[in-house]
């Protein structure tokens, strides 16, 4: 009985794979010319982004440098000046932390 059923599973698995080859192998519907142009239109802004993405990990690869001098650029458009941080006050324990000492919440702000 487990013979039927492992060859009627092995039958429809064929019968699957020849109906979608089946499938495949059909011409497909003719284009017109807007519908052409609409798809080349569609595909053009994909493949330029496509290309520019890989491009743009090409570069990094070849040449680190100038990826990193890009990456800076951008922090330093948004603000950020220095890598490093300044030694100073700070927030650390002892004696010298002097400023601003928090206050009981009363309620009184946001």
């Amino acid at each position: 009985m487990g013979d039927w059923i492992g060859l009627g599973i092995f039958v429809l698995v064929i019968v699957g794979a020849l109906v979608g080859l089946s499938y495949l192998g059909r011409k497909p519907k003719p284009l017109t010319a807007e519908e052409y142009e609409q798809r080349v239109a569609e595909a053009k802004g994909a493949m330029r982004g496509a290309a520019v993405a890989g491009l743009g990990a090409l570069d990094k690869f070849v040449n680190p440098k100038a990826a990193q001098a890009i990456e800076v650029q951008k922090d330093l458009k948004a603000g950020f000046y220095n890598d490093q941080e300044k030694k100073g006050e700070g927030d650390e324990p002892g004696p010298k932390a002097k400023g601003r000492k928090p206050t009981d919440e009363g309620g009184g702000d946001a």
